[in-house]
């Protein structure tokens, strides 16, 4: 599956992980798995891996659709990663229709892995755990 997810309930964060090529109707059952997953909670941050996306076949109302929904709380820290400059490109145009729906939600995208989890802080908790 191109889109998976992991809830760490102690760090207080949703791994999101893409690969392959993600479609609008991959990212839509994401988003309501993650919504019904028992251990999510909307105040968590999330990190989206889309390092191993190899194509982004979702249209431009589909991302204006998805950065819509309201799914994490305004307080809530949403990092993505990438590894291409299409998926850089569409990850940013997420970004900036997530920022123009006035969400108030941060959110940022990131050309590595490690850029995103330190933009999470997460690098400061893999080592004090």
């Amino acid at each position: 599956m191109p889109l998976s997810f992991a809830v760490d309930k102690q760090r207080r964060l949703v791994i999101s992980t893409a690969s392959g090529t993600v479609t609008y109707s991959e990212i839509a059952a994401h988003q309501v798995g993650l919504k019904n997953h028992p251990d999510f909670d909307p105040s968590f941050n999330q990190l989206i891996d889309g390092t191993g996306v190899a194509k982004v076949a979702v249209t431009v109302e589909g991302i204006r659709t998805v950065a819509r929904q309201r799914i994490f709380g305004a307080d809530s820290r949403q990092a993505i990663a990438t590894s291409s400059d299409f998926a850089y490109g569409m990850a940013r145009m997420f970004e900036l229709y997530r920022e123009a729906s006035g969400s108030g939600r941060p959110m940022r995208v990131f050309n590595s892995l490690e850029a995103a989890r330190e933009w999470l802080d997460l690098s400061r908790q893999r080592k004090e755990a």
